[in-house]
């Protein structure tokens, strides 16, 4: 190899070594810093919109990769696997729903729900529907289900069956 070249025989093992550390470690802090970044306003959106849904006091608490760890209502706070079926897919849609927000902000995607809310009672089904008719003003909402009375408090512009 020429004198020219970076091979091992220029840098030598342990340079080659502390360089890949150094980047490792570069990136590994970058990528941390923009997990931080998006924390609050994940948490923000998941709390505005669930207090339509749970109430005034409800919070959460969003771990540093971006995973909902926590329930919060009336100061007693509960983990994520210590809910019921129907609360952890309220929880479930209010993320999506979130992270939709956030992203149409910049263009968007659309969100799309197949059949969700299987588990969810009938008040809690009548405040998710707010919800989603909130979200669907600012992006485009696809619902597919085979029980459309559950989405009946959506309001939705244009409903087809196939």
């Amino acid at each position: 190899m020429g004198a020219g070249c970076l091979g091992t025989d220029v840098l030598g093992p342990q340079r080659q070594a502390a360089a890949a550390q150094l980047l490792y470690r570069t990136l590994s802090e970058e990528r941390d810093a923009m997990r931080k970044a998006y924390v609050a306003p994940l948490r923000e959106g998941i709390e505005r919109l669930g207090r339509t849904v749970f109430g005034p006091t409800f919070q959460v608490e969003v771990d540093d990769k971006l995973c909902v760890v926590g329930r919060t209502i009336s100061g007693v706070t509960v983990s994520l696997q210590q809910l019921s079926t129907g609360a952890k897919e309220q929880m479930g849609l209010l993320v999506r729903i979130a992270v939709a927000s956030i992203v149409s902000r910049d263009g968007g995607v659309p969100l799309i729900l197949d059949d969700a809310l299987g588990s969810t009672d009938e008040a809690r089904l009548a405040a998710m529907g707010a919800v989603l008719r909130v979200a669907s003003q600012s992006m485009q909402t696809i619902i597919l289900t085979c029980a459309p009375e559950r989405y009946v408090n959506v309001g939705a512009e244009k409903m087809v069956e196939m």
